[in-house]
């Protein structure tokens, strides 16, 4: 009991606990990596929405500048510098986009001079908050000064915080220095960089590790699903077990019940024939000397009773331990064709149409004559009794690769549904006057010639037996 105990547990730890652990780890980690890769494409949205919101924070502050410095190169001939200042004072404290806005009439650095070369506002590489625009004088056409303005990076940073206030954004300039950041640095194997259409500038985001806990209450159910469907397939495995288990013990009840019946026969077969032999003496002695029409049906009675005794013994010998028999290699379709005149007269005598088959090529297998042809008289004799009011009786033979194929076919009332799950157990029959060991007589010969037999049969149409016999060399 403790080792069937142990068994179970064993059993219940490899097929239900092992598969419940590895499941529930896989779903973790699937999940970690589905929220992971759902973190990367809401990182990858917001820094695309800075993307925007700075390429069109550049874009307006560019027309602005753009705007005055095409308004300053009508008059900048009669402008003077004290007014130029005013108005540019002016601006800077209307638009909170400039940190300083400022005239500068000499080119001082490189930026200044693309811009005069290609007369379009340009951002400062050396500074790279700052932008130029050059003015352009509409008498001459000429470039006669550059609006420098700073941008206020505050307002900039301001900006980003609104859009996404948790988040941890970088601004970096084409040379990768920091311009702006929002919140500290996050931890994280992963980053998001999108560059900027007005500005080569970089906006780097790290994308944010999973938080451990979302990530179980994420898996949780999932976990909760995969541990009920293991749980129903070990209830099924545990169904199948114990139905396994109690076919084997009806086989070995089964076996017992034949062992059972075979020891009795053995022990008992000589004490019965003896006697039978003297009272089937006497009979026949008392039926010559009572010639009357009553005796006489009495005797014969008597006489078939002693009989169908004397057969029933002979099938509880076959029931018990096997004897050792002579096997030789026959040809099945020899055997069948030896018994096919007594076959032929019984069904004859029903009123049964009987037709024989026998198969194209020799079917050669080690067997016991006398045993197979009683194998092929009983299901004969079952079928034609399944057809008392006249029927079909076919019995053929063929080779299916290494198997002799017998098969005998009737078109009788068939067999009940409550007895075709127990054809094959001792004393089980439909018939009233039937023994129930034909079949279990049948079936214990086939197997000692390690053959099978198979039972198909619908009430009221008929029923087919297929016995399968190996074939020798």
């Amino acid at each position: 009991m403790g080792r069937e105990k142990m068994r179970r547990w064993l059993l219940y730890v490899s097929l239900v606990i092992l598969p419940c652990f590895v499941g529930s780890a896989w779903i973790v980690l699937w999940q970690d990596e589905q929220q992971q890769q759902q973190l990367l494409e809401e990182t990858r949205t917001f820094a695309n929405i800075h993307k925007n919101d700075l390429d069109r924070f550049l874009a307006e502050t560019t027309a602005r500048l753009e705007t005055l410095a095409i308004v300053m190169g009508k008059h900048i001939a009669t402008l003077k510098k004290e007014e130029i200042n005013d108005i540019l004072q002016q601006m800077q404290k209307q638009d909170v986009r400039f940190e300083r806005i400022s005239f500068v009439s000499d080119m001082t650095s490189s930026t200044m001079y693309i811009a005069k070369i290609t007369k379009q506002t340009m951002i400062d590489t050396h500074q790279t908050t700052t932008i130029v625009t050059p003015i352009i004088d509409e008498q001459t056409n000429q470039t006669a000064g550059f609006l420098v303005a700073k941008l206020r990076t505050a307002y900039m940073k301001h900006r980003m915080k609104i859009i996404d206030p948790n988040a941890s954004f970088r601004l970096y300039d084409e040379h990768g220095t920091l311009l702006l950041a929002t919140n500290k640095r996050q931890a994280s194997q992963q980053k998001v960089s999108v560059h900027l259409n007005h500005a080569p500038w970089t906006i780097e985001a790290n994308v944010p590790r999973v938080n451990m806990k979302q990530n179980i209450q994420a898996s949780l159910p999932y976990i909760l699903s995969l541990i009920v469907i293991i749980h129903i397939i070990w209830l099924f495995i545990q169904y199948s077990l114990l139905k396994r288990q109690t076919i084997v013990e009806r086989m070995e009840t089964e076996a017992q019940k034949l062992e059972l019946i075979g020891t009795l026969a053995a022990s008992t077969a000589h004490e019965i024939r003896n006697p039978l032999a003297g009272i089937k003496g006497f009979i026949q002695l008392l039926s010559e000397k009572h010639k009357d029409n009553e005796s006489q049906l009495y005797f014969s009675v008597i006489q078939n009773e002693i009989t169908r005794i004397n057969d029933i013994v002979n099938e509880f010998l076959i029931l018990g331990k096997p004897t050792a028999q002579k096997l030789e290699m026959c040809d099945l379709n020899h055997i069948v064709q030896s018994i096919h005149p007594m076959i032929e007269s019984q069904a004859h005598l029903h009123n049964v149409i009987y037709s024989f088959q026998r198969a194209d090529v020799p079917l050669p297998i080690r067997c016991s004559k006398d045993h197979l042809k009683q194998v092929v008289l009983n299901l004969a004799k079952n079928a034609i009794e399944a057809m008392p009011h006249g029927g079909e009786l076919t019995i053929s033979l063929e080779k299916q690769g290494s198997f002799g194929i017998l098969r005998v076919k009737d078109t009788g009332c068939g067999i009940p549904k409550h007895v075709s799950d127990k054809l094959f157990r001792p004393f089980v029959t439909s018939k009233q006057t039937g023994t129930g060991l034909g079949l279990v007589v049948c079936k214990r010969i086939i197997d000692m010639h390690e053959g099978t037999i198979d039972i198909h049969s619908i009430e009221k149409k008929g029923t087919t037996i297929t016995v399968r016999f190996p074939l020798g060399g």
